[in-house]
């Protein structure tokens, strides 16, 4: 039963979110005398409760009233001091079950209810540490209405089901990202996290590392912190942020060129997946195989033509064939050994025999050139003749269980960035001209974007030096993600000195001082905006798509990991119209829809909750809400969040800095909290306008030197011309899809397709 002493009222009105409380006569003043002490009486986001049976219905005030009583019937002549009625307007927000308090209503008061102020006993069961303590562990700040009281939010709750922070500029949401992972890590229980945040604003480095005294090193300013920082700052080569290109899936390619999909996209795609699958030699076997049969079928279509140049094209095609046959080495004799009963003088037979039927009775005139006969029905068979038994011994494999293995599109495998450029692109173009049209002329300006995007330094980070090739390190995309997931070296690894001095991660994951980080942090403060989309998409996604390789479901969720998005609006924006294309968007909406179930939880910041995709905030299964003013993004915060939180969010405009309001699952009872203050903070402070103006030692920027690093020619690296196993960009582009061939082909150990 509750404490008589700590009724103030009753309940006069109910509806689905809300109860009206009038206040009893016998309360004098705003305060509520217990034997405990003075409890203050209506006070805004104070708790009260109501029993219903035996269990208590939670409520948080949101209003309080007075309300002008009538005047007595029959003394309206009669001047008298008007006696108002004192009542509360309050939430329902959970209910107390014996010794557990949970969120949510699945009972509501009657009216004429008692109501109480909630007792010590009630608040140590709402906010006290003996309520679930192995779920509500990590301390976010303290209640505002109950100081005594520490707020904490449920973990696996808080990233698993993911979170938003909102709140204007200046609020503290950087503040309340920092001192929340502070938190998790400080906890002495924790052994291991994985932070990745992208920062947009290069703040957080400095609440996770200090600068050591005498040196431009930086080191951990809590030893439980281990923060790797990984800059985007090319100055800091031996520490910037690499992602090799191949690591790009077909719509991270198609995205960035900006390919048009009729034929742009083809060309783009076949493209990528001659040069992915020139890298291995059981691979050419089946690319050669793939080329001879195409130059087939180009013989066969040509011999059904109608005029008399149909000869003289494919009297071209078979020379040209042979000549890359007879200087293929001994890769035609390789791919003749996969196919039964087919032979390297076989296939040399059948297209001498073609060339000899289409040459056929050619009449030689003034011997400037030769006149071809239209290739009728009897030279057709012959033709046909030749061909047959090839084509089916090439479309038959020796055995059924061999099978090549070759490079989708979206693979993760290395390929040369110029033979891409100046090969495949012409061949994949060569290819598609057989079916017609202007392709060479449809592809001109995704060609112009393509040599503009490899030509540009800013951009080195991504494809590597200008009209240079990155080497082919061992295993590159497992270092990258180790490196990236703070995961410490593999115990075998490999040592490449060469991908070591291309690549800091590489260099990082063959370093033997190598070890695990519980936070990594990807400053892309100085990553151009050209491609701030493509990069953040491109980590999201493969972060992703490495946890779902992870293994089956009983594996799913045993590396957890979370992904905090600062400035999220600037990647995640709501869609505006059918234009609107972006595939950050769609790949963090994505996260947000599937990356619970593999561990992958999100955490996304922002100043502007209105720009911020739907999709995205929707799936937020908990909320920390500073200041937020602007009306569209405190609309748009309404439509997101239940309605019964309607009233709390009224006192979002006027929250004072490192205040919030805590909503959703991980947290015990909705509350307005003061955040813990982040120890280090990040460096997120407003500027001092004040103190620089009246500062006698005030210094100028250094102009000069600001001016070179955005012009890009700050500490030009000078390339040798000599460096070993680099492809140099002359390299001359094809003319059909086989005229190489014979170049391509000369060495067995490396063909560019």
């Amino acid at each position: 039963m509750a404490d008589k002493e700590l009724e103030i009222g009753k309940v006069v009105a109910v509806d689905t979110a809300q109860v009206t409380i009038e206040l009893s006569d016998q309360l004098k003043t705003m305060t509520k005398m217990t034997h405990e002490s003075g409890i203050e009486v209506g006070k805004i986001n104070s708790l009260l409760v109501i029993p219903v049976g035996s269990k208590k219905l939670v409520t948080t005030v949101t209003r309080v009233m007075i309300a002008e009583a009538a005047p007595e019937p029959g003394r309206l002549q009669t001047l008298n001091l008007t006696k108002g009625k004192r009542t509360l307007r309050a939430t329902l927000i959970g209910t107390i079950d014996g010794g557990d308090f949970t969120q949510g209503i699945s009972l509501f008061p009657s009216l004429d209810a008692s109501v109480y102020v909630a007792s010590r006993k009630d608040l140590d069961t709402i906010f006290g540490a003996q309520s679930r303590p192995d779920r509500f562990c990590i301390p976010i700040g303290r209640s505002v209405a109950f100081p005594d009281y520490q707020i904490k939010i449920d973990p696996d709750v808080f990233f698993g089901k993911h979170a938003a922070i909102l709140g204007s500029t200046g609020s503290g949401k950087s503040c309340t990202i920092a001192s929340l992972i502070q938190s998790v890590l400080e906890q002495s229980s924790v052994r291991r996290s994985r932070f990745i945040i992208l920062d947009t604003n290069g703040e957080y480095r400095h609440a996770f590392q200090v600068p050591k005294e005498d040196s431009s090193e930086w080191q951990d300013a809590n030893a439980k912190y281990k923060c790797l920082y990984i800059p985007t700052d090319p100055r800091d080569s031996a520490q910037q942020l690499m992602i090799p290109y191949w690591f790009m899936n077909a719509d991270d390619h198609v995205r960035l060129f900006r390919a048009a999909p009729n034929v742009q996209q083809p060309v783009l795609l076949d493209a990528l997946v001659m040069a992915k699958d020139s890298r291995s030699k059981e691979r050419k076997t089946e690319i050669l195989r793939k080329e001879v049969i195409t130059e087939i079928n180009r013989v066969l279509s040509l011999a059904r033509g109608t005029t008399t140049g149909d000869a003289r094209s494919i009297r071209n095609l078979c020379d040209q064939t042979l000549s890359v046959l007879a200087n293929s080495g001994g890769l035609v004799k390789e791919m003749c050994n996969e196919h039964d009963g087919l032979t390297d003088a076989e296939l040399r037979k059948a297209f001498e025999t073609v060339r000899d039927v289409a040459r056929k009775n050619i009449k030689d005139e003034g011997g400037k050139y030769e006149a071809y006969e239209i290739i009728g029905l009897e030279k057709r068979r012959d033709i046909d003749a030749a061909l047959d038994g090839i084509t089916t011994k090439l479309f038959q494999r020796r055995t059924a269980t061999e099978k090549t293995e070759f490079s989708s599109v979206d693979s993760p495998r290395f390929y040369s960035k110029l033979e891409f450029a100046n090969i495949f692109l012409d061949r994949a173009m060569s290819a598609h001209e057989l079916s017609g049209g202007r392709v060479r002329d449809n592809c001109s300006t995704m060609l112009i974007r393509i040599a503009r995007l490899l030509e540009d330094k800013r951009f080195e980070f991504l494809f590597g030096p200008v009209n240079q090739d990155w080497p082919n390190p061992h295993e590159p995309l497992a270092a990258f993600l180790r490196d990236i997931l703070g995961a410490p070296a593999a115990a075998q690894a490999m040592e490449d000195t060469a991908a070591a001095s291309a690549f800091p991660f590489y260099s990082r994951q063959t370093s033997k001082t190598s070890t695990d980080h519980n936070v990594v942090i990807v400053d892309l403060s100085l990553l151009s905006s050209d491609i701030l989309e493509n990069v953040t998409a491109l980590l999201g996604r493969l972060i992703l798509e490495f946890l779902q390789w992870l293994g089956d479901s009983e594996e799913r969720g045993s590396f957890p990991v979370v992904l905090v998005l600062e400035e999220a609006h600037n990647y995640i924006k709501e869609r505006r119209g059918r234009e609107d294309d972006s595939i950050s968007r769609e790949v963090f909406e994505r996260i947000a829809k599937e990356g619970r179930k593999y561990g992958l939880g999100l955490v996304l910041a922002s100043q502007r909750p209105s720009e911020l995709s739907s999709t995205a905030l929707s799936q937020c299964n908990s909320f920390i809400v500073h200041r937020l003013q602007n009306p569209a993004d405190l609309r748009y915060f309404r439509e997101i969040v239940p309605g019964i939180y309607d009233e709390l969010l009224d006192q979002l405009p006027s929250l004072a800095p490192q205040k919030a309001l805590v909503l959703g699952e991980s947290v015990k009872a909705p509350s307005l909290i003061e955040i813990r203050k982040a120890h280090p903070r990040p460096k997120s402070r407003n500027p001092g306008f004040m103190q620089h103006w009246t500062d006698e030692d005030s210094k100028y920027p250094d102009f000069e030197n600001i001016c070179k690093r955005w012009e890009g020619t700050a500490q030009e690296e000078q390339r040798s011309s000599a460096d070993a196993g680099k492809v140099q960009a002359d390299a001359k582009p094809a003319t059909s899809t086989i005229d190489d061939l014979d170049s391509i082909f000369a060495s067995e150990d490396e063909i560019p397709f």
